[in-house]
This record gives C-alpha cells, sequence and structure tokens, in this order.
C-alpha cells in the first residue's frame, strides 16, 4: 500500500515530467523562418554599446541594470548562480530583480514567444530565444540590452561568461530560428 506522502510526490513528479516534455520541442513554424530571412536580407543598425542604467528608475532600468550587474560572471550549463549562470539562469535571475518569476529551462521561459520580424520591434529586457540550425527546440535565450546589443551568458562564438554584445553576432544565416517575448513588468 502506498502512502499519501509517495502518492502525492509520484503525482508531482509526473506533473514535473509533463511541464517540462510538453515544452521540450516546439518546432519553429514558417512564420518564424520567413522573419529570419527578412531581417538577414536587410541592413543591421546597431548604436555603441549601451551603459548600464546609473540611477534605475523603472523595472526595465532595474531589469538591465541587473543583467550589467552580472557580467563577467562564468557560464556553466545548468547553474543557476550566482556564481555561475547558464542562459536560462541568468535570464530568470535577471527577472527575479524586478519581482517576475521565470520558470527554468530557456524552452519553457519561451511560452508565448512571437517572431522576430525586425529588431525594431524588440523593447529593453525582451528575452530572445535561439533555435540553433535543425533544432526544433530552443536552445538558448539572451535579454535583450537596447540599441541592437544583448546580454547573456553568449552564443556559440561569444565569451562563455555574461557579456553584452551585438544583436547581429547571433543573426548569422546559418538556419538558426530567433523568436522573442515581451514581457509587461509591473511599473507599466
Amino acid at each position: 500500500m502506498w502512502s499519501a506522502a509517495a502518492v502525492l510526490v509520484c503525482a508531482l513528479a509526473g506533473v514535473a515530467v509533463w511541464r517540462v516534455a510538453s515544452h521540450a520541442v516546439a518546432p519553429p513554424t514558417a512564420a518564424m523562418r520567413a522573419a529570419v530571412k527578412r531581417i538577414m536580407a536587410g541592413p543591421i543598425r546597431q548604436k555603441p554599446q549601451p551603459a548600464p542604467p546609473a540611477s534605475p528608475s523603472t523595472d526595465r532600468e532595474r531589469l538591465l541594470a541587473a543583467g550589467f550587474a552580472m557580467r563577467g560572471v562564468p557560464y556553466r550549463f545548468g547553474a543557476k548562480g550566482p556564481h555561475e549562470y547558464d542562459c536560462s539562469g541568468f535570464t530568470k535571475a535577471a527577472y527575479a530583480g524586478v519581482g517576475i518569476s521565470l520558470p527554468d529551462g530557456s524552452f519553457n521561459q519561451a511560452r508565448g514567444e512571437r517572431p522576430l520580424v525586425t529588431p525594431g520591434a524588440l523593447a529593453t529586457g525582451d528575452l530572445i530565444f535561439y533555435r540553433w540550425s535543425g533544432s526544433d527546440r530552443v536552445n538558448h535565450v539572451t535579454l535583450y540590452a537596447g540599441d541592437g546589443w544583448v546580454v547573456g551568458t553568449g552564443s556559440p562564438g561569444q565569451p562563455r561568461e555574461v557579456a553584452v554584445y551585438p544583436l547581429s553576432d547571433d543573426l548569422l544565416n546559418d538556419g538558426r530560428v530567433i523568436t522573442f517575448r515581451h514581457l509587461k513588468l509591473k511599473d507599466e
């Protein structure tokens, strides 16, 4: 006979497995692929690297300041901080600084993602999701820093630490698909 506690643990484990499995694979749509091709066909403009907000007064500025404050923290797959981060651990920690709870895993954070039709559609603090060439699942997430820059643990070819780098470095014509998600912050 199973105890009530054992039944509860099994039920919760089943829910956790269902949550991960149900979001782990989300094949890119034709609209997502077309959007990336349109971006690649046009000029990609970026301004000089943004500075961290000196005196953040809005949640979006505080979010960006939190992201910039983690620059230099090493990357390690599966790490959730504060001494090492993976990509979703970094974005989860940055959003926690403004009172927004994100789930673990870039694929779970991607719920509600939209095709990135133009970099001009991005707002500071938006989550940017990447599916590498040939992959049906979200593989990576970064945080949009504004003016054509991202802050995150680095895509392939970037430093293996939290860093600020140009979004254009991620817009390679290698079959990757990039989407984004805008989260409304509490003071908006």
